[in-house]
């Protein structure tokens, strides 16, 4: 097991307080992010240990994250369904985002996601980029701060919709999990530690 290097957060409490979470009964809130994730993801707590390692990962890392997972579960799932251009030019914004973190493709992220029809996970990783940081207020008005957990909601919810429900969820959660702890221990590209 490889060192979650890039999550800095010391114990999972620190994590379950920006989600607005206590634990439940019995969870250890007071061990490391990565013990606390890996007894999740064993008890089958699937959607939880989504939505924790939303949270533990900084946000560019969640964003590539989400981003990533909808890219591949998209690729599995096929299918021409309705608006299904403007998804997949919101998942392009995120992507094209996760590559290049600037303001104009920040903003480019939201104007994406905005075209889409509906709650996809396309939609959901673009407002992920958007949310990360910066102003969410338009860009002639006074800055507002996005909240502090708005990019992990946003990126857990992006794998959520994206993995769907069903047997075929489960097995597609746990190749997103994976993923994701990879990224917690490497970060984008960088050498584990």
């Amino acid at each position: 097991m490889t060192e979650w290097s890039r999550v800095k957060w010391s114990q999972a409490q620190q994590v379950l307080t920006v989600l607005g979470e206590a634990g439940d009964p019995g969870d250890d809130v007071g061990a490391p992010p990565q013990a606390y994730f890996d007894a999740l993801v064993r008890a089958g707590r699937l959607h939880q240990a989504v939505q924790f390692l939303a949270q533990a990962l900084p946000r560019h890392e969640a964003v590539a994250w989400a981003a990533r997972s909808v890219n591949r579960l998209q690729a599995v799932r096929g299918g021409n369904s309705p608006g299904a251009q403007e998804n997949a030019d919101a998942l392009k914004a995120a992507l094209l985002w996760v590559q290049d973190p600037s303001e104009p493709r920040r903003r480019k992220a939201f104007a994406a996601a905005e075209l889409c029809r509906d709650t996809t996970g396309e939609r959901l990783a673009a407002m992920a980029a958007f949310f990360s940081g910066g102003s969410i207020a338009p860009p002639d008005c006074q800055p507002v701060t996005a909240p502090r957990d708005a990019a992990g909601r946003f990126a857990a919810g992006a794998i959520l919709v994206a993995a769907g429900g069903g047997p075929s969820a489960i097995e597609a959660l746990h190749v997103c999990l994976a993923d994701g702890a990879e990224l917690a221990a490497r970060g984008l590209g960088g050498p584990a530690a």
